[in-house]
């Protein structure tokens, strides 16, 4: 009791508000009394659970943006390496007729003039490091070591065709001199 005298004389004293039995009387500086009861404020209080429909809206929207960066990075990341890899066996192939050249005094007019050359020789090239086309690409083909390999002017020179997927256009490398060129035969 004495304790209640003495909290409720500070709460008039410092204009903050007082305790009767299970309520709160809250006095502003104004004047003006407010009434807060005990029970109400330790009952559960209640709140709207789960998400609005625009808060969700949000959430997808964002999230599809960052798919669309995620898939346009990784296409042109994987055209990117599929160009170096077509690229790579075409340089490839170019340096072994350069070899080849340099052995025989001539390029080859077959391709298995260096797919069928002894394992010692430095134009070697083992057929399965590459898959020769029909003719220049017009499109991608199935995979990114194919080339098309042309034989120029009777063993002066080689033309090799290889796919550039990032800018879907075909490229050549040569060696030796182009004229006269023709797909170059198996064996």
């Amino acid at each position: 009791m004495l304790v209640g005298l003495i909290l409720n004389t500070l709460a008039l004293v410092f204009d903050i508000g007082y305790i009767i039995g299970r309520d709160i009387i809250i006095i502003n500086e104004l004047g003006g009394i407010s009434r807060m009861s005990f029970t109400k404020l330790t009952s559960p209080i209640r709140r709207d659970q789960g998400f609005t429909i625009v808060e969700l809206l949000i959430v997808i929207v964002v999230i599809a943006i960052l798919a669309a960066i995620t898939i346009v990075a990784y296409n042109g990341i994987t055209a990117q390496a599929n160009t170096t890899a077509s690229q790579a066996t075409a340089s490839s192939f170019i340096k072994k007729a350069e070899a080849y050249n340099a052995e025989q005094g001539s390029y080859p007019t077959t391709r298995a003039q260096l797919t069928g050359a002894a394992s010692n020789k430095s134009y070697q090239m083992p057929s399965s490091s590459f898959t020769a086309l029909g003719s220049t690409p017009s499109s991608a083909p199935s995979n990114n070591n194919s080339i098309y390999i042309q034989a120029c002017g009777s063993g002066a020179g080689v033309r090799v065709y290889y796919w550039n997927y990032s800018t879907s256009a075909s490229v050549n490398l040569t060696a030796g001199t182009i004229s006269s060129c023709a797909t170059m035969a198996a064996s």
